[in-house]
């Protein structure tokens, strides 16, 4: 088989990417940074509330990691990177990697994911000072366990969700909005309140982001099982006088026009998406241009990179859900290989076969 496509990164969308074309007769290279596939989307719980899914895609990474390994025409290579990109404006380029494996690429999909915005940066807010406050990743990694959960062995009364913390911050070289924080919060609040019928849970929130078909849904159930949402972020997050394991804040409530002071018992923060810490590199290596945020810059179609040959897929182009990075691997899979079909000299092995969504 002779055309060879190089997909940079195992996570949902570089899975999807590989995946589909593999389907198309197109032989795959697969590398991953990690020992593991799956990226960023292992962290993902299922968020099904009494059985009912909430569309939050934790599901989407297992299938797709078993149809990767049942095609053949695809080949993982994990714990590895691309060291070497030789002729960028040449056909095919050829991929150095960091053990000097040479491949011979007659196109290449970068899918190489994104950085958790450290909550770290928010010092105020006293993430990893003081215990009760924690990420929305850590709390889906914790209520990816089985039975009720409790933090630290004490159960939860209160908990409030911080959200944009990193995201929507001119200041901070970061004025995007990450799209995917309100709808994590939104799922997340409903499981833990699933997990501990008793428990109050507070969203603190600029706003709500709402675009996605399964929003509006998800936000009427939240307010029908007892969601407080309010439009007032804290300044700074302390502990509790009275209770060393729990946080206390002010906040500016907008909609009452009141300042109000509450004791939690966990505060989640809502931590957004950015550009991958090695973004610039990966950059430099394939001769790319970068957004005014660090992601990697598109034409149009947001697939296509300046570079001939070069296209991306998934959160290294803009912040995206599990189902909209597999969408947009789809797409980034279809102008691949729609270019191939137009390069001289890369031949395409089969007609296009049926692929899965």
């Amino acid at each position: 088989m002779s055309t060879q496509v190089v997909v940079m990164g195992g996570g949902i969308a570089g899975l999807t990417v590989a995946i589909n074309l593999a389907q198309r007769g197109i032989a795959v290279t697969l590398v991953e940074r990690e020992a593991t596939l799956g990226g960023n989307a292992r962290t993902v719980c299922c968020k099904a509330v009494n059985g009912v899914c909430q569309l939050c895609g934790g599901c989407l990474l297992r299938d797709r990691i078993a149809q990767a390994q049942a095609l053949s025409n695809i080949q993982v290579l994990t714990n590895s990177t691309v060291s070497r990109v030789g002729a960028r404006h040449a056909m095919p380029l050829q991929i150095m990697l960091g053990d000097g494996t040479e491949i011979a690429a007659d196109a290449v999909v970068l899918a190489t994911g994104f950085d958790h915005i450290d909550a770290r940066s928010k010092g105020p807010y006293g993430y990893g000072i003081l215990p009760a406050v924690t990420t929305g990743e850590e709390m889906e990694r914790r209520l990816s366990g089985e039975g009720q959960w409790i933090y630290d062995g004490l159960g939860l009364k209160k908990v409030a969700f911080i959200q944009c913390v990193g995201s929507r911050d001119e200041q901070a070289g970061r004025g995007y909005c990450s799209q995917v924080c309100c709808r994590y919060a939104l799922r997340l609040a409903r499981l833990l309140k699933q997990r501990i019928p008793d428990v109050q849970i507070t969203i603190h929130k600029m706003d709500l982001q709402t675009s996605g078909r399964d929003i509006c849904p998800t936000w009427e159930a939240a307010r029908k099982e007892g969601l407080r949402v309010i439009a007032g972020l804290p300044a700074v997050i302390r502990r509790a006088p009275d209770r060393p394991t729990a946080v206390t804040f002010l906040y500016d409530d907008i909609l009452a026009a009141s300042i109000t002071q509450e004791t939690y018992d966990l505060v989640v923060l809502s931590t957004g998406i950015q550009p991958r810490a090695d973004a610039a590199q990966v950059a430099d290596l394939f001769g790319l241009d970068r957004d005014r945020y660090g992601f990697f810059a598109t034409r149009v179609d947001e697939c296509t990179t300046l570079v001939p040959g070069v296209f991306v897929a998934g959160c290294c182009a803009a912040p995206r859900s599990m189902a909209e990075s597999v969408a947009h691997g789809q797409q980034a899979a279809e102008v691949c290989y729609d270019y191939l079909l137009a390069t001289p000299g890369a031949p395409v092995a089969m007609p296009p076969q049926e692929t899965q969504p």
